[in-house]
Formats: C-alpha cells, sequence, structure tokens
C-alpha cells in the first residue's frame, strides 16, 4: 500500500507542478475564451462552438493532455448570453484523470459611444479520480513476463468531486480591451485522502489593436494588424507574467508569446516561447501553437503543442445586429487565437 501511495501521490504532485494548482493555462486563450473569462460568452458572434486539445510534456512517457468543448449562445433580442464548458484533463502514465462541466451567464452593454463592458458568472462541477487500469504493481508481475490482470491491492482513493465559482468583466473599445478574472471563489476542497483548499486565482489580460490597413468587400472585413497583449496571472505564491504580440493579414493570423517572464516576488517557475498560428475563415477558425521550452521542466520535457478548431457563423451577426439595434454592443478586437 505504501509504495502505491507514494506512487499516486508523485502523480498529483506533477500535476500541481504543471498547472499552477491544478489550472491549465492554454496558450491559445483567445480561441478558448470561455476558460479565460466567462464575460466572454456571446460576444462577437449570435453563437460559437470550440474545440481545443493540450499536449503538455510530450517527451515524458505519459505526458499532460487536456481536451476541452466549449459552446455559447446569445439571448436573442437581449443583451444576455449562455455558455457551456467540458474539460477533461488526463495526467501522466498514472491515471489521473479530471472532468469538468461549467456553465456559465454573461451581460453586455454599451457604457458610452466609446466603450462597453461584458460581466459574466461562471459555475462548475468537477470530478478527479485515478484510473487504476493504468498502473501495474508487484504482485501483477510472473516470473514469465506476464501481468496479471488484477492486483490484491485495494482501490482506497474514491473519485473526489467539488463545486467551483469563477466571475470576469471585460471593459473594450474598438481598439483596446482589458479584463480581470477571478476563479475559485468558493476555494473548494480538492484532493484524496487529504483535501487541499484550491486558492484564489486572478487573471489580468488587455492589449491594443494597430490597424495598418483595413477596408471591407463583399461584406467580409481584410486587414493588416498588429496587437501587443499581455497576461498576468496570480495565485498563491505564483505570478506569472506573458508578453505576446499578434499579426493579422487576413485571413491568417501568426502569434508570438514569453510566457513566464520573470516578475518580483515570483516563484522560479518554467519560461517557454509559443509560437501560433492560425487561419480564419468565414465560419471556421482552426489554430496550431508549440511551446518551446527555455528554462526550467519544459526545456527538458518538450514544451507543448496545442489544437484548436472553432466554428463561429459570421454570416448572422448582421441579421442579430438589425433586429437588436442599439440593444447590441459593439464587438471585442482581441486576438482570435
Amino acid at each position: 500500500m505504501g509504495i502505491k501511495k507514494t506512487l499516486i501521490m508523485c502523480v498529483c504532485c506533477l500535476c500541481a507542478y504543471m498547472a499552477a494548482a491544478q489550472d491549465v493555462h492554454l496558450t491559445q486563450q483567445y480561441a478558448n475564451r470561455l476558460s479565460l473569462n466567462p464575460a466572454f460568452a456571446g460576444i462577437n458572434s449570435p453563437w460559437s462552438v470550440a474545440l481545443a486539445h493540450r499536449n503538455q510534456w510530450p517527451a515524458l512517457n505519459g505526458s499532460f493532455v487536456t481536451n476541452q468543448l466549449a459552446a455559447d449562445f446569445r439571448l436573442p433580442e437581449t443583451k444576455s448570453a449562455l455558455s457551456l464548458l467540458v474539460q477533461q484533463d488526463r495526467a501522466g502514465v498514472g491515471g489521473l484523470q479530471k472532468w469538468q462541466l461549467s456553465g456559465g451567464y454573461a451581460y453586455h452593454t454599451n457604457l458610452s459611444s466609446k466603450w462597453a463592458m461584458s460581466a459574466g458568472l461562471q459555475a462548475s462541477a468537477a470530478s478527479l479520480r485515478v484510473n487504476y487500469d493504468n498502473l501495474v504493481f508487484g504482485d501483477q508481475l510472473t516470473d514469465n513476463g506476464k501481468v496479471a490482470v488484477s492486483s490484491a491491492e485495494a482501490s482506497t482513493f474514491e473519485p473526489s468531486f467539488y463545486m467551483d465559482f469563477t466571475v470576469g468583466g471585460l471593459l473594450y473599445t474598438d481598439q483596446f480591451w482589458v479584463g480581470l478574472t477571478a476563479a475559485h471563489l468558493n476555494r473548494p476542497d480538492y484532493g484524496f485522502n487529504q483535501e487541499t483548499a484550491l486558492p484564489l486565482r486572478f487573471t489580468a489580460i488587455a492589449g491594443y489593436k494597430f490597424y495598418a490597413k483595413s477596408y471591407e468587400e463583399q461584406g467580409q472585413l481584410f486587414e493588416l494588424s498588429f496587437s501587443p497583449a499581455v497576461t498576468f496571472i496570480h495565485q498563491q505564491n505564483l505570478n506569472r507574467l506573458d508578453l505576446g504580440i499578434y499579426t493579422i493579414y487576413t485571413p491568417l493570423t501568426l502569434g508570438l508569446i514569453y510566457k513566464g517572464v520573470p516578475v518580483t516576488g515570483g516563484t522560479i517557475q518554467d519560461q517557454t516561447v509559443s509560437i501560433i498560428a492560425g487561419l480564419q475563415l468565414r465560419n471556421v477558425r482552426v489554430g496550431y501553437s508549440h511551446d518551446l521550452g527555455l528554462q526550467g521542466f519544459s526545456a527538458e520535457a518538450g514544451g507543448a503543442n496545442e489544437i484548436s478548431l472553432v466554428f463561429e457563423p459570421s454570416g448572422i451577426n448582421k441579421l442579430f445586429e438589425s433586429r437588436l439595434g442599439r440593444k447590441l454592443n459593439r464587438n471585442i478586437v482581441c486576438p482570435a487565437f
């Protein structure tokens, strides 16, 4: 029993190291906006569906994988929107799995002729379990090299369940955006035999879009623009700063992000350079990113690869604008990936 507990606790510790208190930070955060800030629900289109896959530290024998499905829907003739988020995290060869189901609500409004705002609330139900099928213990090994199907080790780590709450807000104009997210408001207990409270996590984002050229042709917007962006995360003793620059040359998006810029008072952390390439068609966006480790564990374990696929009907947008008139707030200009 001691060996099994040690193995599982090592997996748990690796997960905490990977994601800062079990929180996964996606490189293409603007393609996965609902996990970044619940206030993004219903902005820019009447509905959208997004898929994401992240494989972190692929050089390990059993990498850390995140799969996500997100959807949002703007309620017709209102300033409100609803969202749904389903996420699975699978950590290492030990089979530590987390499932999270989140529902959200967002409200949008114009503050003036220049400024608009959005506020959102997200409630989540999550479960954590160990998949014992991926573990092999000493009593399963035989002299002839075969592995027995079952082990005498008892499965003492029962699945853990908890509720979680997140709030977020956005302020934006036709060229600038700034947002703040507060996650784990109720500090839920997370763990197995020994419960650990998830610490509050604050995420601040900001950016500005510079237009070098933009024009509209046959109802489609074409542009050449540059958008510097910043993301700052504070959680317990972790301070993380990401600096990025995005270039849009319709329909192509290229991004370069320096993740883990050293900040005063922060713990020693990974530093990576992320390269993003995205293609935006009329109703579909597809993106790929690679994190190249510069310092820390990511430099040895292979960084991360991430793929996103977003369905967002652009043609229906004008229909909603005509029905809602002044009720509909302006679009936000943050990157698509």
